[in-house]
């Protein structure tokens, strides 16, 4: 039931607040004046809720200057407990695996290794999450039912894989397959990250130089050629004119493109929009084969992983096919995923789709007819890896010069335009001269 916080009028005409439960604040106004209360106000958030206690715990305080320190305890205490980060990172995560696995493979039970890894941890929350599973342990849960209860941390591949590693005593080992799992999938990352970040730093500065030179800095030239009345070269004339014409279509720029990144928006919200928009991003030029590359890497990194693990084809499919956050792919998986139920070989189904390499296909297909799965999906994890590392390289060798040509020239126009004017002033000075 909600909570409103209220001030309002007592029958001595005293302003008064607190708190009430009720459905709706028509129902809350309705039990506060058959209380007596008058001119009242309601608030339904935590902040005004934590104000209003709080003022009410001064109050009472500043009362009873004995129970003073008391409050300021659990001031402290609740301003702790507001603020806490509850944010845990993959990489804290693995730790706490890798800790679990040496733990457990030494022969210590799985209720004290959860335990003695939650008193080690660092991140407090994350402690204390920690500790909240090992009670579930002891009262006679089962570990992977306890880990249901914190889905943002821990995602359906993890709670899968100790599910089965429950089912077949190998706990410890799924545990040390986990810490690996997370620590590729944080290298994966930064391997994403460093793709991008060079290239968006070069554009955002590309954007920054191009806006400057055509808002500021041709304007100022204008001005000053404008005062010496002498007749400009065509190269500059035309780069003025350009920076007229901008600056007195910026609004209608502006407005044109906040609609059209309205629209973009609304269409991308439609499953049919956003099933082309995620498809066009395999057709994007450079941009595509590095995409392909990092979402196969994970795709495939998860689905040996669970394999390993002991996790059946086709939940292990499903499992994979949801950490993939391009729509037409996670299509083309599901249509895999019911064809492989039918009874139809995963390879042949790979072979449809021109999204997958074929000798990714290949490797699938000798993997099924030697019944090395595993291992097979493990080689291709690999291949997608020094496929993303050599990408990653080459892209950043193409990418670079491309930008940092791009931004030259277009100094370089800008700077020939603009000073061609100064120097056959100053040509035509030193010949009126002579």
């Amino acid at each position: 039931m909600p909570k409103f916080m209220y001030e309002a009028q007592d029958s001595l005409g005293k302003v008064v607040s607190g708190s009430i439960n009720a459905e709706t604040d028509n129902e809350a106004k309705e039990l506060l004046s058959l209380k007596g209360f008058s001119r009242i106000k309601l608030r339904q958030t935590s902040f005004w809720g934590f104000l209003v206690e709080l003022n009410a715990k001064i109050e009472k305080s500043t009362a009873n200057k004995s129970s003073f320190w008391g409050f300021l305890v659990e001031l402290n205490a609740k301003i702790e407990k507001s603020t806490a980060n509850k944010s845990v990172k993959i990489q804290e995560i693995a730790v706490v695996c890798r800790q679990l696995a040496t733990l457990v493979n030494a022969g210590v039970s799985l209720l004290e290794s959860v335990f003695e890894v939650s008193v080690m941890v660092q991140n407090k929350y994350l402690s204390s999450v920690l500790l909240d599973i090992s009670e579930d342990i002891k009262s006679g849960k089962q570990f992977s039912d306890s880990l249901l209860k914190y889905k943002k941390i821990f995602d359906n591949t993890f709670v899968s894989m100790i599910a089965v590693g429950e089912r077949t005593g190998k706990i410890g080992k799924v545990l040390l397959d986990l810490a690996v799992y997370l620590e590729n999938n944080v290298k994966l990352r930064r391997k994403i990250k460093s793709a991008s970040s060079y290239p968006l730093f070069v554009g955002i500065f590309f954007v920054i130089v191009f806006f400057g030179i055509v808002l500021v800095l041709i304007p100022k030239f204008q001005e000053m050629f404008a005062s010496f009345g002498a007749d400009l070269p065509l190269p500059t004339l035309i780069v003025m004119k350009f920076s007229n014409f901008f600056i007195e279509h910026l609004p209608i720029v502006g407005i044109v493109a906040v609609v059209a990144f309205i629209a973009f928006k609304i269409w991308t919200k439609t499953s049919a929009g956003l099933m082309m928009w995620h498809k066009f991003f395999f057709k994007i030029p450079i941009f595509a084969p590095i995409y392909t590359k990092m979402l196969f890497a994970r795709f495939f990194q998860t689905l040996s992983t669970l394999i390993q693990s002991g996790v059946d084809i086709v939940a292990s499919i499903q499992i994979a096919r949801d950490t993939i956050t391009n729509v037409y792919i996670r299509s083309v998986l599901t249509t895999i995923k019911d064809s492989v139920v039918s009874g139809q070989l995963f390879s042949e189904n790979m072979e449809k789709y021109k999204v997958f390499p074929k000798m990714v296909v290949k490797m699938t297909s000798v993997g099924e007819k030697t019944g090395q799965m595993e291992e097979m999906f493990s080689k291709i994890t690999d291949y997608y890896n020094d496929e993303v590392d050599a990408t990653v390289a080459g892209l950043s060798a193409v990418v670079e010069p491309v930008l940092i040509i791009g931004l030259g020239i277009m100094v370089g126009i800008c700077v020939v335009a603009l000073y061609l004017p100064i120097f056959n002033m100053a040509n035509a000075m030193v010949s009126a001269s002579s």
